[in-house]
Formats: structure tokens, sequence, C-alpha cells
């Protein structure tokens, strides 16, 4: 989610028309690298949601810190403002259901167009409702990193693991004639 949080501000994509407006081609490619979890922590079903991981910190801290309080009180923030409405095209919209909408969209984006989730989220909503949508992801994505920052510190490990170590190729195989293993490490480009 770091990555993708990144990636909205250091790749800007070449620029289109679409319906008349100029817009940044990868936009929605870029929102779909944060979609994706952000959609996962904010259903309160889901395995990974942010009410089930912020009540696991909360248990695994015996005082909560000051950064626990702040996500909490970020969370909290997050939440009132999702409650809210906004006026999109004379009538009032839910932001959480513009939330929903857009991270759907986002998430099943398809760039040939064979789900048109992100079309129908622009006819319904108009394209005013794609940076409002935009920026309600980037809040959430940015709480969501808090409460890893503190889980991570909790832990004692550290806040972007390691890349995970290479898979060693197979081994020969033993019914393989020696010839045919020797010929394959001279001219790997022309197996037999």
């Amino acid at each position: 989610m770091r990555q993708g949080l990144e990636g909205l501000t250091h790749q800007e994509g070449r620029l289109q028309v679409d319906r008349g407006q100029i817009r940044d081609a990868n936009l929605i490619e870029r929102y779909k690298r944060l979609a994706i979890p952000v959609r996962r922590a904010l259903n309160p079903t889901d395995r990974v949601s942010f009410i089930d991981a912020l009540a696991a910190t909360r248990a695994a801290i015996a005082t909560a810190g000051p950064a626990l309080t702040q996500t909490e009180h970020a969370w909290k923030t997050l939440q009132s403002e999702l409650d809210s409405t906004v006026t999109l095209g004379g009538a009032k919209v839910a932001r959480r259901k513009l939330l929903a909408g857009f991270l759907d969209a986002a998430a099943f984006y398809d760039q040939l167009d064979r789900d048109r989730a992100y079309n129908a989220f622009i006819e319904e909503l108009g394209t005013a409702a794609e940076g409002l949508g935009g920026q309600l992801t980037e809040d959430a994505a940015r709480v969501i990193v808090m409460l890893d920052t503190v889980a991570a510190a909790a832990l004692g490990e550290p806040e972007i693991l390691p890349p995970p170590e290479k898979t060693p190729p197979p081994p020969p195989d033993p019914k393989e004639p020696l010839w045919k293993r020797i010929w394959t490490l001279i001219r790997p480009e022309r197996p037999l």
C-alpha cells in the first residue's frame, strides 16, 4: 500500500482526451494498486479489516501510545467524513457510497473495457466523483498505513519487509542422460 501511495505522486501518465476532458491516461491503473487492499481493509467482514487489526493492535500494546491514539483519531475522522454527503449533479451522495463505487471501479478496471464497472461509475456519479473517490481512497490508505506502522513497531518488525529470497533452480533430473545436461549447459538457447 505504501508503494501504491508513492506511485500516485511519482508516476504521471501521458495525457489523453476522454469524454471531452484532458486527463491522465493511467490514473485508474495507479489507483488499482490501492483499491484492492483499501477495499478489503474497509470491509468489516474481511479477515484483514481495519477494525479487527486495530482491535488486535490495541490488545497487543499494553498502554496506548501517542501513535495508536493518533491512528484511532484519524480512523474516527475518516469515518465521520465517510458518513457525510456531497452534492454531485444536483443529488446528495453519501461519501461512503462514492468511495465504495470508486474502489469497485478501480479494483475491477479493465483497460480492454470487458468489464464496464468504471464506465458505470462515471455515468452514475459523473467525472467529479473520480477525483473525490481518489482523494477518499488516498485518505483511507494513509490511515491504514498509520496502523501498519503502529503494528510493526509493536511487533518489533520493520515497516517494509525485505523481499523474499529467490527460489533456487530445481535439481537436474537424475534420469536424464549426462550428455543432455552438458549440452543444455553449453547451449541453453537450443534445447534438444
